[in-house]
């Protein structure tokens, strides 16, 4: 995993997983208009703190939300 950063203020800015060759993710702080990009799911839901509860009827995803590639194993295990 590769993540990037303001080198300002240490904010993060996008992070690319050798599981996901395809994509990059931006984080949603990053952008001017967040509310723009509506989640889709909420991913690693198994993993969330006790307290955390969403009032909506996305999918709760137990760990990735995208299929990655095996090979590179899963960085929540290393």
């Amino acid at each position: 995993m590769l993540r990037t950063f303001c080198a300002d203020c240490g904010t993060s800015i996008a992070y690319f997983d050798q599981g996901l060759p395809e994509e990059l993710y931006l984080t949603i702080g990053f952008f001017d208009h967040p509310e723009r990009f509506a989640p889709q799911a909420h991913a690693y839901w198994d993993m969330k703190l006790p307290w955390v509860e969403f009032g909506d009827h996305l999918p709760r995803v137990g760990r990735y939300s995208r299929r990655r590639d095996p090979a590179v194993g899963n960085p929540a295990d290393r």
